[in-house]
């Protein structure tokens, strides 16, 4: 039966005849099935709070691991814009930074080490970064790991699907071969393993291998090996076609899509932040996810960090939570450029908080009014300057500047 009224909602929120013709139909189905819905949230939340503890302590726990080898000042974590991942005694850890364009391949050199093993060690890091498929790294995610060790002790399973994509993550954005990047950390790398090193050869390849100390005493040597220059453009061309494809199911234009994905991780496909929210475009399971998945499917469900890992699944969830924003929870405001405003800002805090910078109030239909009777440009002055978090702020800047580059698939035949 809840399926059945799931469904049934899904279906009205197609646009039936403009703001005033679907006010009433949502309202009253809203107070039809609250009660109905009431004992299923709170299953779904208690399930939400479960995982999210169990996240939360593995990352403290690969924090605490971390640090313990590469001290507090110098441990490196994932992030939205970064993927981390580490050998099993930590002692050597590979850095994909989406945000900078460079892949960082890092390793703590003990005393008397053998300068020939070490640059075979630090050859095959390279090696292995370049090559990892999407399905590599979440055998190489130790907070995953343990967070469904910690749930499988508490009988929970993570509804998931894993991406079973076999590019290599990192295919198309960095132009130097194996062979060169072996052949400079050769030339950089001192027999003995010690000493620091110059930048030999760095001018032709762009590969750079030096050794630094660590604020705990112990020595690293690191491989910077730069991304393309155009690197970004080449990461957007990966999912040109779901993304043409989502963006069409949904009637919104693919530049917005791509801009918000672009400013949310960089293109980094296991992307997470501290919120939690997950995968390209940075969706909570427990709000925006759980939302999304129920308006495509007709289903609460409360899904796996690994569900919003695959770039297919991220990409149709994130463009079906957009078109909600736009076409549900915004659909009060009249004029379509001011409404995307809105819809881009909502996205990183919430619709209540953008209706706030207009009137002190959470209620969208109370600010409507107020938004309406401005220009669209004269909303997007009023919400660079009034929304209530300066990260939001930059946030619709960001993503309005970058929409600019992806215009050109807003066009019908693109």
């Amino acid at each position: 039966m809840v399926n059945r009224l799931l469904i049934a909602l899904g279906l009205l929120l197609a646009p039936v005849g403009g703001p005033a013709a679907e006010e009433d139909p949502f309202a009253a189905l809203d107070a039809q099935l609250e009660d109905q819905f009431q004992d299923l949230d709170a299953q779904l939340e208690a399930e939400y709070q479960a995982i999210d503890k169990a996240i939360e302590a593995a990352f403290a726990r690969l924090k605490g691991e971390v640090e313990d080898v590469w001290g507090p000042e110098d441990a490196s974590l994932p992030t939205q814009n970064a993927w981390v991942d580490y050998s099993e005694d930590k002692k050597a850890r590979r850095e994909f930074d989406f945000e900078n364009g460079i892949l960082l391949v890092e390793q703590i050199v003990e005393d008397g080490a053998n300068g020939v093993s070490l640059s075979a060690s630090l050859t095959q890091a390279v090696q292995g970064a370049l090559e990892d498929t999407e399905a590599d790294l979440s055998q190489k995610d130790d907070v995953l790991n343990y967070a469904k060790a910690d749930l499988a002790a508490q009988a929970i399973t993570l509804s998931e699907r894993p991406s079973q994509s076999k590019q290599p993550v990192l295919a198309g954005l960095v132009s130097v071969s194996v062979g060169e990047i072996s052949s400079e950390i050769k030339k950089q790398v001192p027999a003995d393993g010690q000493g620091n090193n110059a930048s030999v050869g760095k001018e032709i390849t762009g590969v750079n291998v030096t050794q630094t100390k660590l604020a705990n005493g112990a020595k690293k040597i690191t491989v910077a090996v730069p991304f393309k220059v155009n690197y970004l453009s080449e990461s957007a061309k990966r999912y040109q076609d779901q993304v043409i494809i989502e963006a069409r199911r949904r009637g919104l234009p693919p530049s917005l899509v791509y801009a918000i994905m672009e400013t949310e991780s960089h293109f980094n496909p296991r992307a997470r932040s501290h919120i939690p929210a997950f995968g390209l475009m940075q969706l909570v399971p427990s709000s925006g996810g759980l939302d999304a998945y129920n308006y495509v499917y007709g289903e609460k469900l409360v899904l796996g960090p690994e569900y919003y890992f695959d770039p297919d699944q991220n990409v149709e969830l994130g463009t079906a939570y957009l078109d909600l924003l736009l076409s549900r929870y915004l659909r009060a405001i009249e004029d379509d450029e001011s409404r995307v405003y809105c819809a881009i800002a909502a996205y990183n805090t919430g619709a209540g908080n953008v209706a706030r910078s207009f009137t002190g109030r959470t209620s969208v239909s109370g600010a409507a009014p107020s938004i309406n009777a401005l220009s669209a440009q004269e909303v997007f002055d009023h919400l660079v300057v009034n929304l209530p978090y300066e990260e939001t702020r930059n946030y619709l800047k960001k993503v309005t500047k970058a929409r600019e580059k992806y215009r050109g698939l807003d066009r019908p035949n693109a």
